[in-house]
């Protein structure tokens, strides 16, 4: 593949000083509290499922496994950018190679939709186009930095932009020219870059949307991406019974999960605590059923400091928080 870093990092870089775990995560300037938080929790209860996830690949960079799909290339020159646009700021760069094995199939799954949608392929070429993308690293690569470079801070495209883009790394990355022209054509078609363009507007922040809304993406999807479909669940803290019982499945181990504050605090006293921001999503730590207190971390690794952990006595945080989403 030419036009990439080859190189992967080494385990120390890769990993950092203190491995796969919650508190090594730490939020970069994007919006994407719904994914960092997420990967917080699951390095919490399962932090060999997220290593194992990650493999070298052998033509440079890794190979990210979900569970279940096609096995995501991630180049070191893309982690690379991803730290210094300050996308992620985790100890290590395991969590910035998880964020774009995340985009990247984020992508692939929208493109299949809109090749299942398009009036310009013929259905008899489909499943060959299908099967084409799903062994394709290099347009899911190409596509993942064309947007990169044309999203705006809303998460939106302009379609003539992005049409330029992807064909300058189609060209980088020796896609003959018939072919990436083909390829770009494709984006002419209203329902195809539509369909594109919703996928990211709903999960702008992995590909560089600097003001996400509300909580950006959905934790549900990120969660599943790494657990399956089927064992993730979401809830909302009104149902204070089945909320309490969550809790408490949590406590028991076992059990990944996040909780989403309010778009606005319900008082002045939580307004006003080093904790609160609006609209944005946690990582729950801990539960203690005889205290009646909730331990959540900030994925900004702060706020309040030292690193984002702060306990919280239950009824303050059904009042501040929203929603929470779960694994079995």
């Amino acid at each position: 593949m030419t036009g990439v870093q080859t190189c992967a990092l080494p385990i120390s870089a890769l990993y950092g000083a203190h491995g796969i775990n919650p508190q090594s995560v730490r939020q970069g300037q994007l919006g994407s509290c719904y994914f960092h938080a997420t990967i917080a929790a699951l390095a919490k209860i399962t932090p060999g499922t997220l290593r194992s996830a990650i493999r070298r690949n052998p033509d440079g960079g890794y190979k990210v496994h979900f569970f279940s799909g096609a096995d995501e290339a991630v180049y070191s020159s893309d982690v690379e950018y991803g730290r210094t646009h300050g996308y992620d700021r985790s100890d290590g760069t395991w969590v910035a190679v998880l964020m774009r094995a995340y985009a990247q199939r984020a992508l692939r799954q929208s493109l299949v939709v809109a090749i299942r949608k398009s009036d310009m392929i013929p259905v008899f070429i489909q499943p060959m186009a299908i099967s084409w993308l799903d062994g394709s690293d290099v347009l899911l690569v190409a596509y993942d930095r064309a947007i990169r470079s044309v999203v705006s801070q809303d998460g939106s495209m302009d379609q003539y932009a992005l049409k330029q883009s992807l064909a300058t790394e189609l060209h980088t990355e020796g896609i003959p020219t018939a072919e990436a022209k083909s390829l770009v054509g494709f984006l002419d078609e209203k329902g195809f870059f539509a369909t594109l363009a919703q996928t990211v507007q709903e999960n702008g922040e992995v590909f560089g949307a600097y003001k996400g809304l509300g909580q950006g993406g959905i934790p549900v999807r990120v969660m599943e991406a790494f657990l399956g479909q089927g064992k993730v669940y979401a809830g909302f803290t009104n149902d204070s019974q089945k909320t309490m019982q969550q809790l408490q499945r949590f406590r028991a181990g076992g059990v990944a999960m996040v909780a989403g504050t309010k778009a606005t605090a319900p008082n002045e006293q939580i307004a006003s605590a080093n904790w609160w921001v609006a609209s944005h999503c946690y990582t729950v730590m801990n539960y203690d059923d005889d205290a009646q207190t909730v331990t959540l971390r900030n994925p900004w690794g702060g706020h309040p400091g030292p690193d984002g952990t702060f306990t919280l006595p239950l009824s303050v945080y059904l009042d501040g928080y929203e929603s929470y989403t779960y694994s079995q």
